[in-house]
């Protein structure tokens, strides 16, 4: 934990100043999981992840079986945890024992005698009490419904939420069914490529009007995310195969100047509805894959194309951060986002914003996103970042580049501000 006078006053104030989290995965009270079984609850999330990567998949797969008791779980959790327990994802489970039970110590009576006292975030008093008590007045979510019932209005979100369209499902498509799938969202049936575009416009019009802030990428999970432009003939091709026989399906990286095609009709799409777009790089949850695949830089030459389209980009581009502080200072039309940063990797985080105020506009800082499907985990992050944020500004004060009071402004510009600007959310600014 940093010390000293500076980073203690900015944090003290930091932690006074509202949230608008940029990136969540749940839908409100109804999402969150009910645990009965300790290890499981303590174990969920991004944690997962490293339990994995320090004892195996076997090892991992057991701790999230929720009816596998706990004194059975507890050897193997015990020697997993005693791996991995100072990385920043085990540091959030630290958090949650600490300020949900009062738990400091990790031991098999601690964790049995959280047995009946896990907390249930389905109820809405206790899940707004949780924002409320961190501060966070907005979240935006990435998540998948069924998108016929939200568009007539039976699926209605928690409403501090606000709802991104997830678009790798929209050019990804491989096969009759699924174009007939997206396009039956709005009541169409398509015969051609330009049906289809027309069909993912008025999906994309209906979902804004239904409350949707923006789109969310996250191919770099599949794909590289590099888009060419010049594949219409190719792209027409494809997808008049699919229309041809219903039964076929199309490969990858067969299917990428169809991909393609598509992705730069949807980001004409954005620019037709004015809605901002994020772009996962860098870092991938899970274990194994390609993360050369996701640094940003693969995307330049969608930013230069699309001047007037909003990016987001993801994750601080970890490990890649001089590409991500590059992309960040050099267009315009480019945010960077701190989503899911501050537990991937907390000293990168600390040093790549003490960077960034050297470096980059302080409005493109978008300072905090959760990146969980549990509200107790994004909480815990949200400590992580504040303490980062207060890290990183203390360093740039101490060193003489910023006054305090410029600081507190930084840090409330990153953690609500510039959110609530690019994403067009309407709340008041605050000051430091």
């Amino acid at each position: 934990m940093p010390t000293g006078k500076t980073y203690e006053r900015l944090r003290a104030d930091i932690e006074t100043i509202p949230v608008i989290d940029t990136h969540e995965h749940f839908t409100g009270p109804a999402s969150q999981e009910g645990h009965k079984e300790p290890i499981k609850s303590l174990t969920s999330g991004y944690v997962h992840s490293d339990i994995m990567s320090a004892a195996g998949e076997e090892a991992g797969q057991m701790l999230q079986n929720g009816e596998i008791p706990t004194e059975k779980k507890w050897p193997v959790f015990q020697q997993a945890w005693r791996r991995m327990q100072h990385t920043a994802y085990a540091r959030v489970t630290k958090l949650i024992l600490k300020n949900e039970y009062g738990v400091e110590e990790i031991s098999l009576e601690t964790m049995k005698g959280l047995t009946g006292r896990l907390i249930d975030l389905r109820d809405k008093r206790a899940f707004d009490e949780r924002m409320d008590r961190h501060g966070i007045r907005c979240c935006l979510v990435n998540v998948w419904l069924d998108w016929k019932k939200f568009l007539a209005g039976e699926s209605p979100l928690h409403e501090r939420l606000r709802l991104l369209i997830a678009a790798p499902e929209l050019h990804a498509v491989r096969d009759f069914n699924a174009v007939q799938e997206r396009a039956g969202r709005v009541g169409r049936k398509v015969t051609c490529l330009d049906e289809y575009v027309d069909a993912l416009r008025e999906f994309c019009s209906q979902m804004k009007a239904r409350g949707a802030v923006g789109i969310k990428d996250q191919s770099a999970y599949s794909r590289i995310i590099q888009y060419e432009s010049g594949t219409r003939p190719e792209a027409e091709r494809l997808f008049g195969s699919i229309m041809d026989d219903p039964r076929r399906s199309l490969g990858f990286p067969a299917a990428k100047p169809l991909d393609d095609f598509l992705f730069h009709s949807l980001m004409r799409i954005a620019r037709e509805l004015a809605l901002p777009v994020q772009i996962h790089t860098g870092h991938m949850a899970g274990i194994r894959n390609d993360v050369t695949k996701t640094n940003a830089a693969h995307f330049r030459s969608v930013l230069e194309l699309h001047q007037d389209v909003r990016f987001d980009l993801f994750h601080g581009n970890w490990p890649y951060a001089g590409d991500w502080l590059f992309l960040g200072k050099n267009y315009p039309n480019v945010a960077l986002d701190c989503c899911w940063l501050h537990v991937i990797d907390s000293r990168y985080a600390r040093r790549t914003l003490a960077d960034a105020v050297v470096t980059v506009p302080q409005s493109k800082i978008l300072g905090f996103g959760g990146d969980y499907g549990h509200l107790e985990y994004a909480c815990g992050h949200l400590i992580i970042a504040r303490d980062n944020i207060a890290a990183a500004l203390a360093e740039m004060v101490d060193d003489g580049w910023l006054g305090l009071d410029e600081a507190r402004q930084v840090a409330a510009d990153w953690l609500f501000n510039n959110p609530n600007e690019f994403f067009q959310l309407g709340f008041e600014p605050v000051g430091a």
